[in-house]
């Protein structure tokens, strides 16, 4: 009998330490506002990059429909931003941003004036085809918005359902901002 109980407790102590760095990990990623689902980690970043540009294009630009732009940005990729935490569970906690989203911010803080406004224009030209083509991907739908696909065995529908709701805002996020840029004369190139 105390073999046993000893066997027991070795057990129910390596399956609680076993269990431990998995558990520590998801509560470093709620604290992060990371998941353990790619695509909505990734979508999260996105939408905190936006924000975050668009907050320093409101305080830098002159360009009322860089403002106005900027304003739309803030608005809309912070509701999207809560939509994907009450999806994920992850926290409120401010989301990590990749190496090139962070490396772009530190860019756009050094300029100003019309140099500004034609870098955050073309910015977000690039960001918006990424993300139109990632959710795109994720939607399993082609540009027409016609389903291209059937999504691969074991995929997240609920990520495929996210993806089709939101793609319709980064679509016109992306057709403003091509015209935008168009307007100012940005570095954006229109064809890429």
């Amino acid at each position: 009998m105390k073999n046993a109980c000893l066997t027991l407790a070795v057990v129910v102590v390596s399956v609680l330490l076993i269990g431990l760095p998995a558990s520590a990990q998801t509560a470093q990623q709620q604290r992060s506002g990371q998941t353990s689902d790619p695509f909505i980690t990734r979508a999260m970043q996105m939408n905190q990059a936006e924000i975050d540009l668009g907050k320093m294009a409101q305080s830098k630009t002159q360009n009322p429909r860089v403002k106005e732009y900027a304003d739309m940005m803030v608005l809309d990729h912070s509701q999207a931003q809560e939509k994907l935490r009450g999806t994920s569970g992850a926290s409120q906690g401010q989301v990590q941003l990749s190496k090139e989203q962070q490396q772009l911010s530190d860019k756009l803080s050094r300029l100003d004036g019309q140099q500004f406004d034609k870098e955050y224009m073309a910015a977000m030209v690039k960001d918006h085809r990424q993300a139109v083509q990632i959710f795109q991907k994720e939607a399993g739908t082609g540009t027409s918005g016609t389903t291209q696909r059937q999504k691969p065995a074991g995929a997240n529908s609920n990520d495929a359902s996210i993806a089709q709701e939101m793609l319709p805002t980064l679509q016109k996020h992306l057709s403003e901002a091509e015209q935008i840029s168009r307007s100012i004369g940005s570095t954006a190139n229109p064809t890429h």
